[in-house]
């Protein structure tokens, strides 16, 4: 056998513990170190630390993931590690780690001024494609890149993801937090006992073609709604404007109940100095306030609704950004311009808008539903893309009274309190003679 000392290099070597001399702890310490700094100069530079098992298989690594809505700013809050979350409906991938698949945000990304008691109008928009934004939150094995670029590309297929779309809510006019998002291209809308009539009534009228489909009443957290098609579903991008129909968009019970019993509001006459400082009366400005009946009239008068019998509310564009700022908007010219940037100059968008309310005036000409109510604070929709896609119809119908006794209106002649006359198809006379007027120049 080899020698000892041949085999360390030396002619003499140093103890090893159990043999010959025995060492102390120090001494110990001292030859391991020493032996320990020799080897790392011999040998080659180790490779880096690896987490594959020494049996060959990878364990599989899958992010935390994290959707939140493209309009939204802000960073989701994710659930503490081990703490398991409710899914959400939609959720699609399963795994151990925390997440959240947020859904639609119910604020537009430029939010609306609400012009008080105006009804409701909620339009959806159509964000991106398939997708919001995808945060991968990475691990600490940074060799693993291989695993977080494959769980990005699955997110991202469109084929493997179940949003084919995705909403924002944006309200253009009215009372905040009516509605909610529902499944199957469908919104719920905050239950009003006179609008569920209504839409009972339409099933079986021919201006039922005209409205969104009604899905009845469903319950929601405690709280009733009506289910409607959303009607921006199958537009990619759109461009959307709210036109209040009728010339006047209070009812007159409401005229009449604020008049019994007067009240001046501070609130109102802020709102009223803000559009024109010039409008209130000299009692008005030492009091500071108005009444609701004395502001309801001033504002139809400010805007087109009294001239021309309809205004328009609110107009969101393509790329999200809403204007509401239409209240003084009064004459003809001034609409026309309005229609002329909305639509981008486009002949064929205009032809198909004119083409629907054609078809939407013979309707309610011809409509037993239209004639025998008093429609008051309706609105009708437009709604168009770059694909080439337009539409009308007309929404809400919280305010349309049925009329007593078998009454009827004209819906063009003036309003005279007390004969109920809502100028509906002055209104849309009007709008169609103002886009007729566009594709003649």
């Amino acid at each position: 056998m080899e020698p000892r000392a041949a085999r360390d290099g030396g002619g003499s070597s140093s103890p090893e513990p159990g043999r010959g001399k025995r060492l102390s702890v120090g001494e110990l310490r001292s030859l391991f170190e020493a032996r320990c700094a020799a080897a790392s100069e011999q040998l080659p530079e180790p490779p880096k630390k690896s987490c594959r098992p020494r049996n060959g298989v990878l364990q599989p690594v899958i992010p935390q993931l994290t959707v939140t809505p493209e309009e939204d700013g802000e960073e989701a809050q994710r659930s503490p590690a081990g703490v398991p979350r409710a899914e959400p409906d939609g959720a699609w991938l399963t795994t151990d780690c925390s997440r959240r698949l947020s859904t639609s945000s119910l604020s537009s990304t430029g939010s609306s001024s609400l012009f008080e008691d105006s009804e409701d109008d909620l339009l959806s928009d159509t964000e991106g494609r398939s997708q919001g934004i995808v945060h991968l939150e990475h691990g600490v094995e940074t060799h693993q890149r291989k695993a977080w670029q494959t769980i990005k590309t699955i997110v991202n297929l469109p084929v493997i993801s179940p949003f084919k779309k995705r909403y924002s809510w944006v309200q253009l006019a009215g009372h905040t937090g009516s509605f909610k998002a529902a499944d199957g291209g469908t919104i719920l809308k905050r239950y009003s006992e006179n609008e569920e009539k209504c839409f009972e009534l339409l099933l079986n009228d021919r201006l039922y073609s005209c409205v969104p489909v009604f899905h009845g009443v469903v319950e929601r957290d405690g709280e009733s709604y009506i289910q409607l098609d959303d009607l921006l579903a199958n537009f990619e991008g759109p461009c959307v404007m709210d036109c209040k129909m009728g010339i006047r968009t209070y009812l007159e019970e409401e005229l009449t109940k604020a008049r019994e019993k007067p009240k001046l509001r501070k609130d109102m006459y802020k709102k009223m100095i803000d559009v024109d400082p010039l409008a209130p009366t000299a009692e008005e400005n030492s009091q500071r306030a108005v009444t609701k009946p004395r502001y309801m009239q001033w504002r139809e008068t400010i805007s087109s609704s009294t001239n021309l019998g309809f205004r328009i509310e609110g107009i969101k564009k393509a790329d999200g950004t809403c204007n509401t700022n239409f209240k003084t908007t009064k004459t003809r010219e001034q609409v026309r311009q309005v229609f002329v940037e909305f639509m981008k100059g486009d002949t064929a968008t205009l032809k198909k808008y004119l083409k629907r309310l054609y078809e939407i005036r013979t309707i309610l000409e011809s409509s037993d539903f239209f004639k025998r109510h008093e429609v008051i604070g309706s609105s009708l929709l437009f709604v168009h893309d770059d694909s080439g896609c337009a539409n009308v119809w007309l929404i809400d119908f919280g305010k349309t009274t049925l009329l007593p006794d078998e009454q009827t209106l004209d819906h063009r002649i003036p309003w005279q309190e007390g004969n109920r006359e809502d100028g509906y198809l002055l209104g849309l006379d009007n709008l169609i003679d103002i886009l007729e007027s566009i594709s003649e120049r």
